[in-house]
């Protein structure tokens, strides 16, 4: 009996379209009383993430646009969440890059980063410039882009692309930020045609996002492949 409420109770989860998370805090370990919850699905089968039940003031940092769709086998999605002005998190490199990920991106400035996350410009600034010591190539990435070292983002940018795709269980959050933030180093660097291959790693995830099928096409253009371009607006 215990095992049949055990499987229909499974049942639900799945028909709820439930998402298996890893949440974990800014320091790095499992926070208590934090509860994240996924909406429904968009076009592209993409959640949004909030937190539903904390004990302080917790929100989502990672995946750092709070969306998030299930991975394509076993295994959780990674979510990191923080408490408003936690001066740990600043310590950690993993928050510090899902803090940075949105500036670098041009989605946020650091003065719209630093209101969410209750910090200063100058601590967040300052934080960001330690990522180029990291030993994570993901963090070391984020921080080498901003720092305007574009050539040496792009090459641990795409390692850690390379490493998220390699992965058994593939999460797409994760392949989805490290390729829009390769193709971004890459168009940086002027290595257009690699950009557009990033981008369309990205597109490929999202099909429906514009800011995927803006890039590809910026890229493409650069690299003098205007009718592609144009033939994937169409």
């Amino acid at each position: 009996m215990r095992r049949l409420l055990l499987v229909l109770a499974a049942g639900n989860l799945l028909a709820a379209g439930n998402l298996p998370l890893e949440v974990t805090d800014a320091r790095g370990k499992k926070p208590a009383g934090v509860t994240v919850e996924a909406g429904e699905p968009n076009a592209d089968g993409w959640r949004a993430l909030r937190v539903s039940k904390s004990k302080g003031d917790y929100f989502v940092i990672w995946p750092w646009d709070v969306a998030a769709k299930g991975p394509d086998g076993p295994g959780d999605v990674p979510v990191i969440v923080m408490q408003r002005g936690d001066r740990k998190a600043l310590e950690n490199p993993r928050a510090v890059a899902a803090m940075a990920t949105p500036v670098v991106l041009g989605a946020k400035s650091v003065e719209d980063e630093a209101v969410a996350t209750g910090f200063s410009e100058a601590e967040l600034s300052q934080a960001f410039g330690t990522l180029i010591r990291a030993e994570d190539s993901f963090a070391k990435g984020v921080g080498l882009l901003r720092a305007g070292r574009n050539a040496e983002a792009a090459e641990e940018l795409g390692k850690a692309l390379r490493e998220r795709q390699r992965q058994l269980t593939r999460v797409p959050s994760e392949i989805w930020a490290a390729a829009m933030l390769d193709g971004r180093a890459l168009m940086a660097a002027a290595k257009y045609d690699d950009a557009a291959v990033a981008y369309l790693v990205a597109l490929k995830l999202r099909p429906s996002d514009e800011s995927a099928q803006t890039a590809r096409a910026e890229a493409l253009m650069k690299a003098g492949k205007a009718e592609a371009a144009a033939a994937e607006s169409r």
